[in-house]
């Protein structure tokens, strides 16, 4: 986890919406019932990882919606190929899936955020803390957008979801020297960005790979 003098972007790192009834809905396997109970496990692991997807997805800057559809369909995507995928794998497999699909829907959509304004607090909650989380999440979301696709894939995992570099590697089938050199531009772009924003100026998003 990163350690920032700024809580409130410290917290956002942590923060994510549950994804719903999601992992219930797709937990089965496709095409109805089967009385083979080694598959039905696979496919139960590959549903336990949804969640942790749909939290990629979104981290990767393609917004809440879009990122449970990709979840979703890299979901169907490895189950029809679950026999091609190595026991164990299966998360590994999910998220090279989905860093494909989150690059694809950055390129279709080309979009480039812009901070919102002020959010209003929901009634019944602590408007002070709401507040703070929301700006936390709009902080983080934009000096991730500073960050390219190769290097913000690396950060999210380690940063965000506490991968560690050894599975980092394995998920995105890299070297484990290429995950640590990216790891360690990623934190230091991701700095910069972070402490332009909160002086008001502008940062440049990146998308190379």
């Amino acid at each position: 986890m990163i350690a920032t003098d700024d809580a409130p972007v410290s917290s956002a790192l942590c923060l994510a919406r549950p994804l719903g009834g999601l992992v219930d809905a797709q937990a089965r396997s496709p095409g109805g019932s089967t009385t083979d109970l080694a598959r039905e496990a696979r496919f139960e692991e590959l549903a336990s990882h949804l969640e942790f997807l749909w939290r990629f997805a979104c981290r990767m800057g393609v917004g809440e919606a879009a990122a449970e559809d990709i979840a979703q369909e890299a979901f169907v995507v490895a189950a029809s190929r679950l026999d091609a995928i190595l026991p164990g794998k299966e998360r590994s497999y999910l998220v090279s899936v989905a860093v494909h699909m989150v690059r694809r829907e950055r390129t279709r959509r080309a979009r480039h955020e812009e901070l919102k304004g002020e959010p209003s607090a929901p009634t019944g909650e602590q408007p002070d803390r709401r507040l703070d989380e929301a700006r936390a999440r709009r902080l983080l979301d934009a000096s991730l957008e500073a960050l390219d696709d190769g290097l913000r894939a690396v950060f999210v995992l380690h940063e965000i979801e506490e991968e560690t570099m050894a599975d980092i590697a394995l998920l995105l089938d890299l070297p484990p020297g290429t995950v640590a050199s990216r790891l360690r531009r990623a934190r230091e772009a991701w700095k910069r960005a972070t402490e332009q924003l909160k002086r008001g100026l502008p940062v440049s998003g990146g998308r190379r790979r």
